[in-house]
């Protein structure tokens, strides 16, 4: 890192400035984090990427695919937004406080397909909630803490955090839009 600048402010009514050590949320930029987890967790042997999901997470054996030949879902296919699951942009946001079981219960509930896995792209939040419940199960630690201890401490990312909560007050930044007024 050569140079680093900010503007702006984190709390616009506290008028407390940006700095380079303000916190921002990252929203689905954590996919890159849930996706370097299971990388590594292949690269150490525990998992492949073709192998099917429901070994993992077996409540996807009962799921009902749109055609009798679909293959079934595999880790690549939720990796690559290619598992048949429909859109679900704003699905994430509303299903963060989820728990596991309440996932697991999503799934025997057969969720919506909208394609067979394999075949096409569709940006699927649902598919990444799935590949964190496999981290849990292969790793044998819940996702967020797989995730601090395995990648963001290993590479100095002490200031990152998953509950805007635990940032201290001084550091957060507050989202804003901007109002255009005539």
């Amino acid at each position: 890192l050569i140079y680093t600048g900010s503007e702006g402010y984190t709390n616009v009514e506290k008028k407390i400035r940006v700095t380079p050590a303000s916190v921002f949320r990252i929203a689905s930029m954590s996919k890159s984090f849930t996706a370097l987890a299971i990388l590594k967790l292949r690269d150490e042997g525990k998992l492949r990427l073709d192998d099917p999901a429901h070994l993992y997470i077996p409540e996807l054996k009962k799921i009902k695919y749109p055609t009798s030949d679909s293959e079934p879902i595999t880790i690549r296919h939720l990796l690559t937004h290619g598992a048949g699951f429909p859109e679900d942009n704003p699905w994430g946001d509303r299903q963060l406080a989820d728990s596991d079981k309440e996932l697991l219960a999503l799934i025997s509930s057969q969720p919506s397909m909208s394609n067979t896995p394999g075949t096409d792209y569709e940006y699927a939040n649902l598919g990444f909630a799935l590949l964190g419940r496999i981290i849990t199960v292969v790793s044998k630690k819940p996702y967020q803490l797989y995730i601090r201890e395995n990648i963001w401490l290993q590479l100095g990312m002490k200031s990152t955090f998953w509950e805007y909560s635990d940032v201290p007050d001084d550091k957060l930044a507050h989202g804003y839009r901007w109002l255009y007024e005539k």
